[in-house]
C-alpha cells in the first residue's frame, strides 16, 4: 500500500496545536446531591455536593477556558454561584455552568441572586431552572460591571434556562454608571416568568449627559417573558417590562413572546411594554409577538422605539390585546439622544389600546423639546377595539417622517386617526382607512372632527405639520382568520396571523387633497 502524506498549513497547525492545549488543561468539575464537598469534584463518582463548595473554588482559582461546572441533571441544589474576577474563557473556548443530561438541575437560591457575574468574560449558562422569592433582592441570572472603565466585557450567555419567582429580573445585563458594559450578549430559549420588575432586561443606565451605549452586539432569541408583574412600591420608574433592552449598539430580539406582564405597575412616569428598545442603535425586533401586556396606570403596550432610538427597526410583530399602544415610537425630554432613521413596517395590532384610556393602535410621539426624525411607517395593519378612542394617534411634538401604505381599521364611535401637538413634518401617502359604520371621521387638536384629512384648514394660518397624497377610504374586507388568542393562552412560538382580503365589498372613494389621483 503506498504512504500517503498529509500536508496541514502552518497556521492550522498551530491553531490545532492550541486547541489540543486548551482541551487537555480544561476541567469539569461535577456536582450533585449524593456527591461530598470534601472530594475533589473531578468525576462523577467524587462530585461536590453544594453550590457553596463551587464557590469556594471559584474564590480561590477562578476557571479557565474550557472549564465547565456541571450540576447533575434533576437534582436541587440551594444557594447561587457568584463568579467575581474568576478567569472566564473565551470565544473558543468559554466556560460552561450547565445542568447535564435531558433533565435540567434546578437551583433554588432564595432571596438572593441565582448566578452573579462579574468581570469575568465568556461564561455559558446553560440547561437550568433557577427559582427566587419575592420577598429578597436577587435576579434569576446577572451580568454586571464592578469597575467603571476598561473597556467591554465579552461573552455573556444564557441558553435553555427557566427563570420565576425572582424580586428583579429573571435576566439582567447591567451597566449602570459604567462607560463601558458587555458585548456579545446571547440570550437564547430562555422562559422568564412571574419575575417582579421584568423578565429579561439589558440595561446601559441613564445618567445625565450619557454619551455613549455601554452595550453591544446582543441577541435575544426564541425567548418567553409572561406574567411579570411590575412591582407597585416602585413609582419613580417603570417595571414589568417583558423584555427590556437599554443602551445597546446593534441588538436583535427575534421570534420572542410576551404576555400578561406589567399588571402591577404604578408608576406615573411611564409604564411597561411587553417588547421594547430605548436609547439603542441599529436594534432591530422582528417576528416577535405581544399580547395581554397590563399597566395599573400608564403604558402596558405591545412593541415600542422609545428614548432616543437610532436606526431601530420594528418588523414583521404581532400585537394584540393590550392595554397600551400596540406598536409605538416615542421620545421624552431628558432622552440621552435624538430619535432619528426609525422603521415600522409590516406589524399587525388587533385589539390594542383596549381600555379606552386613549391609547391607540399605532401610536407616534414626543414630549417639548425632543424629535423624531426621519421616520417611516409603512404598511402596518391596525385592527382599533370596541370603544377604543382612536385607531391611530400623533401627540405631542416633534414628530417628522412619512406613513405610508398602512391599513386602519377603526369602530364605530372611534376616529380614525387623532393628531395633536406641535411642530410635526408628516406625509401620509396612500394609506387605506375604514371604520365600520361606514363614516370617515379624523380628529385635529382633540376637538376639531374631519372627514377627509387633506379638508382640514387651520384658523390660524396654513396647516404646515402635515400633508396628505392619495389617501383612500375603503372597506379592506379584512378579517383575521387565526392569531387573535384570548389573554391567558400561551402560544408556543410567534407568528404573525393570516389575514385575508375580501377583494369583493365595499369599494370606498379616495380621499382628495393635494397630490390625490
Amino acid at each position: 500500500m503506498p504512504r500517503v502524506s498529509i500536508s496541514i498549513p502552518r497556521a492550522a497547525a498551530a491553531f490545532l496545536f492550541s486547541l489540543l492545549q486548551w482541551m487537555a488543561a480544561a476541567t469539569d468539575f461535577h456536582v450533585a446531591k449524593t456527591g461530598r464537598d470534601s472530594d475533589d469534584g473531578l468525576r462523577p463518582g467524587t462530585a461536590w455536593r453544594t453550590l457553596y463548595r463551587v464557590n469556594r473554588h471559584l474564590r480561590d482559582n477562578g476557571l479557565k477556558p474550557g472549564d465547565r461546572v456541571l450540576l447533575r441533571g434533576g437534582d436541587t441544589f440551594e444557594g447561587g454561584l457568584t463568579f467575581s474576577d474568576a478567569g472566564g474563557g473565551t470565544e473558543a473556548a468559554p466556560v460552561v455552568v450547565c445542568g447535564t443530561g435531558k433533565r435540567p438541575a434546578r437551583i433554588l437560591s432564595g432571596k438572593g441572586t441565582g448566578i452573579l457575574v462579574r468581570e469575568t468574560p465568556w461564561v455559558v449558562v446553560s440547561n437550568l431552572v433557577l427559582q427566587g422569592r419575592w420577598d429578597g433582592d436577587g435576579d434569576g441570572i446577572r451580568f454586571d460591571r464592578l469597575r467603571p472603565s476598561g473597556g467591554p466585557v465579552s461573552g455573556a450567555v444564557v441558553s435553555d434556562c427557566r427563570i420565576s419567582g425572582f424580586a428583579w429580573h429573571g435576566v439582567m445585563v447591567d451597566a449602570s454608571q459604567r462607560e463601558h458594559g458587555y458585548s456579545q450578549v446571547r440570550i437564547l430559549r430562555v422562559h422568564a416568568a412571574a419575575n417582579r420588575h421584568a423578565g429579561i432586561q439589558v440595561y446601559g443606565g441613564n445618567p445625565s449627559g450619557r454619551t455613549r451605549r455601554p452595550h453591544a452586539d446582543v441577541l435575544i432569541e426564541d425567548c418567553t417573558a409572561f406574567d411579570n408583574p411590575g412591582d407597585p412600591d416602585l413609582v419613580m420608574h417603570h417595571s414589568g417590562s417583558g423584555i427590556f433592552v437599554d443602551g445597546v449598539e446593534g441588538a436583535q430580539i427575534r421570534r420572542c413572546v410576551a404576555s400578561g406582564n406589567g399588571i402591577e405597575c404604578r408608576s406615573e412616569r411611564g409604564g411597561p411594554v411587553g417588547i421594547w428598545l430605548h436609547a439603542c442603535r441599529g436594534g432591530v425586533i422582528e417576528h416577535c409577538e405581544s399580547f395581554g401586556n397590563r399597566s395599573a396606570l400608564r403604558d402596558g403596550g405591545g412593541f415600542d422605539l422609545d428614548g432616543g432610538c437610532e436606526d431601530c427597526v420594528l418588523r414583521h410583530n404581532y400585537s394584540h390585546d393590550n392595554d397600551g399602544p400596540g406598536l409605538m415610537v416615542y421620545s421624552y425630554s431628558g432622552a440621552p439622544y435624538a430619535d432619528s432613521g426609525c422603521v415600522m413596517e409590516h406589524n399587525i395590532s388587533i385589539h390594542d389600546g383596549r381600555r379606552g384610556s386613549g391609547y391607540a393602535g399605532l401610536q407616534l410621539g414626543g414630549e417639548e423639546g425632543c424629535r423624531i426624525r426621519d421616520l417611516l411607517v409603512t404598511n402596518n395593519t391596525v385592527i382599533a377595539p370596541e370603544g377604543a378612542v382612536t385607531a391611530f394617534r400623533v401627540l405631542g411634538h416633534g414628530v417628522e417622517g412619512v406613513v405610508r401604505g398602512n391599513r386602519i381599521l377603526a369602530s364605530p364611535h372611534a376616529a380614525l386617526l387623532s393628531l395633536s401637538g406641535y411642530g410635526h413634518r408628516i406625509r401620509f401617502e396612500e394609506n387605506q382607512w375604514w371604520r365600520n359604520d361606514g363614516r370617515p371621521v379624523f380628529v385635529v387638536d382633540f376637538q376639531w372632527p374631519v372627514t377627509e384629512l387633506a379638508r382640514w384648514r387651520n384658523s390660524a394660518g396654513p396647516e404646515t405639520r402635515f400633508e396628505v397624497h392619495a389617501e383612500i377610504f375603503a372597506d379592506p374586507g379584512l378579517k383575521p382568520l387565526r392569531g387573535k388568542r384570548p389573554a391567558t393562552s400561551r402560544p408556543i412560538r410567534a407568528s404573525l396571523p393570516r389575514l385575508e382580503f375580501e377583494r369583493s365589498g365595499p369599494q370606498g372613494s379616495r380621499l382628495s387633497g393635494p397630490g390625490a389621483e
